[in-house]
Order: structure tokens, then C-alpha cells, then sequence
């Protein structure tokens, strides 16, 4: 979920606080994505808007980040004056960008979100068909989302502005990664900036789970087959001079997963300061999870109340700074071999074996790099 971290031209200025606050403010949704765990989880899931006083502590906060993402498990276009709060985060200096599904994007929207200065937009698609992409996104027509970019595209180009920086997510699962290449295509005649090839990385259900591509060991089945597909995707992507990035299809412990705990901090739409959109989910009782096949749950990992605290201080808790420490160790351990000359095979793995994972980590396939 934190892969528009590396979208960002953030990094081109001076370190804040935070690289990114990543902002929850709606967990609604009116699709029925079948990936998706809001109608997986419906007897669980809590699906509302950030309180308006949270709000207003994010956007004191703002100065802290060179990003606030705006954008959790829910919709972003459902808020309520999201133009607006673009306008007054953008005051601080920060960044600010969203993921969305599309649909909500008319001409109206595009115009109002152009005007108050967003930086980066994310649209989400599964499938270069209308057929595959509605059978996915449930609720969702391919055309009218592709009519949506087009007008967006060509506004900024009537208004002679760069921004927002346009990125296509295409979700892989197993009934759509044949149609890979053909996406790089669309991308490259709707004139987006970058078409990214993601992973699905949260399962809650075990159906779920069999829809990924990637492997959890030895590459098994299509597996080869679904590599060429992305292979194709990046040659005709080269090709074309479209910008493109797909992540693995196999799994390898990282260090700092991309949700990066140690300069990110993610705010649900109660209010509650945490890691990551994985382990900080507004639900009623544990987590599920599904890992290579296995059903589990984990515990919400959140460390304090927005609404009731300030966010330097959470950040700054006890508990919060432990669990922090975890990564800035394991960071460590891969960096120091670097200065002492080449590795032998297998030393890095051992290494992140003396420093293991948060358990409530070490079932998420973002620790593999995916």
C-alpha cells in the first residue's frame, strides 16, 4: 500500500520528521472488489470518516512530512471537502497524494483537485479489458475510468501544469496477469507518468490468498509463465518509453519492508497512530490473515490515540520507539556487511535471523519484499 512512497519527488528535499503520514480519512468503499477485505470482512469491518477534529491535527501535523498520502482501505473521493484539505496540507510544504479507484473522478472533481495543487494520483485497475477489470472490481467499468484519465490528462495539459504526476497501479492476480502487457499499453496512450505492477499482499480469506501470482518458495505451476508476462510488460514498457516497475514474484526477507516503519506513520479513520495499513486495520476483534495458505490473526498494532494525544508524542512512546528499534537493528545488520567488503552467499539472511521480525510482522508479505 506504500508503494507511492518511491513516486514521490519528496526525497529530493530536505529530510522532515517523516518521509510520509499516511492518512485514513475514509474506510468507505461502494465497490465489492473480490481482493478486497471490506466485503470479505463485512460483519468486521468499520467503515466511516476521519472526525473533523482529527483532521484538523493532521494538518497541523503536515509540517512534519514531505508526504501525506491520503488514502487507507477506503475510498478517497467518498470525503467530504477532499479538495480543500489538499489546499490546507499543501500550506505546510508537504506533498500530498491519494490512490483511487477511479470512478468518482468526472471533470468536476479533476478540476477542483488540479486547483488546490495535488501532487500525485494513483488509479488502481485490474485488467486492460473491461471484462477482467469488472470482474475484479466488481462494481467498476474499465471505459469510464479510462474516459476519466483521459479528461484529467488533458486539463493539465489546458492548464500547463505537470501535476498531479498521474501513476496507474495494476493489482497481478492470476486472472489478469496475461493481460499485463496490454495495461502498458493503455497506460501509454491515456500519456500517464508510470504504470506500476503491484502484488496482493493482504489476504483475509483463504480464496483470497490463491488469487496471487507471486510464490512463497520455489517458483511452482505458471509460475514461469506469470514472469513472462511481466517481462513482456517491461520490454514493451522500454519499448514504448512509458515509465514501469513491477515487484517481485518471489519472496525474500527484507530489512525495512517499503511500508517503512522507521519514517512512516499511518493514521486510521478512529484516529489510531500505527505502523502500517496491515497491522493498524480498523476492525471489531484480531486481524485475519492468510500467509502461504495459512489462516491466522494478529493483534491491531497502534500506539495511541490522535484524537486524544499529539502525534510527536506518540511517535515518541516507549512502546512506539521498541518497535522502531527492531528495524533500525535489522537496517544495521544488512548495512554494516556493505563497508567490510563482499558478502558470502546467505550472510545477509543470517544476519536478519539474530534480528527477527515483530511477530506481528513476520507474516506479512511486505517483510518478503513483495
Amino acid at each position: 500500500m506504500v508503494l507511492f512512497l518511491s513516486l514521490s519527488r519528496s526525497s529530493k528535499r530536505k529530510r522532515r520528521m517523516f518521509n510520509c503520514i499516511q492518512v485514513e480519512i475514509t474506510s468507505r468503499c461502494f465497490l465489492k472488489c473480490v481482493m478486497c477485505p471490506g466485503p470479505a470482512l463485512a460483519d468486521k469491518w468499520v467503515a466511516r470518516d476521519m472526525d473533523p477534529g482529527v483532521v484538523d491535527k493532521v494538518v497541523e501535523s503536515a509540517e512534519l512530512a514531505n508526504l501525506i498520502y491520503l488514502s487507507g482501505w477506503g475510498e478517497p473521493l467518498l470525503y467530504p471537502g477532499l479538495p480543500e484539505l489538499v489546499k490546507r496540507i499543501r500550506t505546510s510544504g508537504a506533498e500530498t497524494g491519494f490512490t483511487t479507484n477511479g470512478v468518482l473522478l468526472d471533470r468536476r472533481r479533476a478540476q477542483e483537485l488540479v486547483e488546490a495543487g495535488l501532487d500525485l494520483m494513483s488509479i488502481s485497475i485490474a485488467g486492460a479489458t473491461r471484462e477482467t477489470h469488472g470482474s475484479v472490481r466488481v462494481g467498476s467499468d474499465l471505459g469510464q475510468i479510462i474516459d476519466n484519465v483521459k479528461a484529467l490528462v488533458a486539463l493539465k495539459k489546458r492548464l500547463r501544469t505537470d501535476e498531479p504526476r498521474i501513476v496507474v497501479l495494476y493489482l497481478m492476480l492470476k486472472q489478469n496477469i496475461s493481460e499485463l502487457p496490454a495495461a502498458v499499453d493503455l497506460a501509454h496512450e491515456l500519456g500517464v507518468d508510470e504504470l506500476v505492477a503491484t502484488n496482493m499482499t493482504y489476504a483475509p480469506t483463504p480464496a483470497q490468498d490463491r488469487m496471487r501470482v507471486f510464490s512463497c518458495g520455489r517458483p511452482e505451476g505458471h509460475g514461469a509463465r506469470y514472469a513472462a508476462f511481466v517481462e513482456e510488460a517491461r520490454a514493451r514498457a522500454g519499448e514504448l518509453g512509458l515509465k514501469f516497475r513491477a515487484y517481485p514474484l518471489t519472496m525474500e526477507e527484507v530489512a525495512v519492508c517499503d511500508e517503512d516503519p522507521l519514517h512512516n506513520v499511518f493514521i486510521t479513520a478512529d484516529g489510531q497512530v500505527g505502523p502500517c495499513v496491515y497491522l493498524n486495520m480498523m476492525l471489531k476483534g484480531p486481524i485475519p490473515r492468510v500467509f502461504c495458505g495459512k489462516a491466522l490473526e494478529v493483534e491491531r498494532v497502534g500506539f495511541g490515540s490522535l484524537g486524544d494525544g499529539d502525534l510527536t508524542d506518540i511517535w515518541e512512546g516507549e512502546d512506539y520507539v521498541s518497535f522502531r528499534q527492531v528495524f533500525a537493528e535489522r537496517l544495521l545488520a544488512v548495512q554494516e556487511p556493505l563497508f567490510l567488503g563482499p558478502t558470502a552467499p546467505g550472510e545477509i539472511y543470517e544476519r536478519l535471523k539474530s534480528c527477527p521480525l515483530p511477530s506481528a510482522c513476520r507474516t506479512c508479505y511486505k517483510a518478503y519484499g513483495l
